[in-house]
């Protein structure tokens, strides 16, 4: 298991990178182990260039299992990870037009249909500086009843049940920003009809 999900963090680097969803040695990836420890993208890698020895492995609490440096971000991940059970994966990016509205600290709402089902609407939390431990304390909040969160100033950070889940999460929030975006410079955005948020979700069995 441990060596599957090493290769699949691996995988998701490449992704995350070759889509431009992180650039250099930005944003970083975990996964949760049956055991409860996390294996996370190592500091200072370029996530398109990570080999499967470099993942580092913690504890929860933050403590390193045999060798490597962390990302300098994990404890973002070890308070996803202590609030919600169910998650079990996370991904955070610094994805341009997501990370422009976390710039902007304005939340991106669930214009499109696609948006409903995976992330909802995906509020901006409260600034706080990268890699403190003010900045796991600012989604403590938000993460209990959010899947995906838009760091103030920062970047985007998304949860799942699994990497696949996660990794996906946050590249339909980078597609929903473009899409707000570019729907903004065509005139003003409109919402989806009164209760089909409600409809889509009965209809996906989400509600």
């Amino acid at each position: 298991m441990e060596y599957i999900l090493r290769r699949k963090i691996v995988e998701i680097g490449k992704k995350l990178y070759e889509k431009g969803l992180v650039v250099a040695t930005d944003g970083n990836v975990s996964a949760r182990l049956p055991d409860g420890n996390i294996l996370i993208t190592p500091s200072g890698v370029s996530k398109g260039e990570m080999r499967v020895e470099e993942i580092v492995k913690i504890s929860p609490e933050g403590e390193v299992i045999g060798r490597g440096k962390p990302s300098s971000e994990y404890r973002l991940h070890l308070e996803v990870y202590r609030l919600r059970k169910d998650i079990h994966a996370v991904v955070h990016t610094h994805s341009p037009y997501a990370t422009a509205f976390a710039v902007t600290h304005i939340p991106l709402e669930p214009l499109v249909a696609e948006a409903v089902l995976t992330n909802g609407k995906v509020p901006v939390s409260p600034y706080a500086t990268p890699s403190t431990p003010e900045l796991s304390k600012s989604i403590s909040d938000l993460i209990l009843n959010h899947n995906s969160i838009l760091l103030a100033n920062h970047g985007v950070l998304a949860a799942g049940k699994d990497l696949d889940e996660a990794y996906f999460r946050a590249e339909r929030i980078e597609y929903l920003a473009k899409v707000v975006f570019l729907s903004r410079l065509l005139g003003t955005p409109k919402p989806l009809p009164e209760g089909e948020i409600e409809r889509l979700l009965e209809n996906w069995g989400l509600k």
